[in-house]
């Protein structure tokens, strides 16, 4: 009935890892309310391998090494994904965002990062996926009037990253 798409930036970003360890422990809440989840990386396939081993993401991912989903998903639906220079990625990398469509195509929910100095390059500030959940869920079901306001974001901190890295 709906699907969200989430765009990462690559197997090395702690950030990204961090997110998708929380859409997977999500996607039982997302499957059983008849959603279901897909990742899009600019980054190879044999380093997707290495996130999904890094964050336990057991769902759909297409690697998109000419960012040309991303260019669909603007023209489509207004998703403006930034694409940046990065070593590594020829045609630059995409930069974090969140779709969720119902079947027939209409939005339910978009975000997508603005990279600057503040969010580390685009790597933090992201929407709390619980509350993009919660918000989504809500305005489907007719629960609650959609929101102006945007999830909440999440401070997501080097520390805080590292702390769970090393204590799990």
């Amino acid at each position: 009935d709906k699907a969200d798409f989430q765009d990462y930036r690559g197997h090395w970003c702690p950030f990204c890892i961090s997110y998708l360890r929380r859409l997977q422990s999500l996607s039982s809440q997302i499957s059983s309310a008849g959603g279901s989840t897909v990742i899009v990386t600019a980054e190879s396939e044999e380093n997707m391998a290495k996130t999904r081993q890094a964050s336990g993401y057991t769902g759909p991912a297409i690697s998109d090494p000419e960012n040309a989903i991303a260019g669909e998903l603007k023209q489509r639906f207004g998703l403006d994904i930034v694409i940046t220079p990065k070593r590594g990625y020829p045609n630059g990398m995409a930069q974090p965002a969140v779709l969720v469509l119902k079947t027939d195509g209409t939005v339910v929910y978009n975000w997508a990062i603005v990279p600057k100095l503040g969010n580390l390059g685009g790597a933090t500030d992201r929407p709390v996926l619980d509350d993009v959940v919660a918000q989504v869920l809500a305005e489907i079901h007719g629960t609650a009037a959609p929101s102006s306001e945007p999830p909440t974001t999440s401070k997501t901190s080097v520390g805080g990253l590292l702390w769970e890295k090393i204590f799990g």
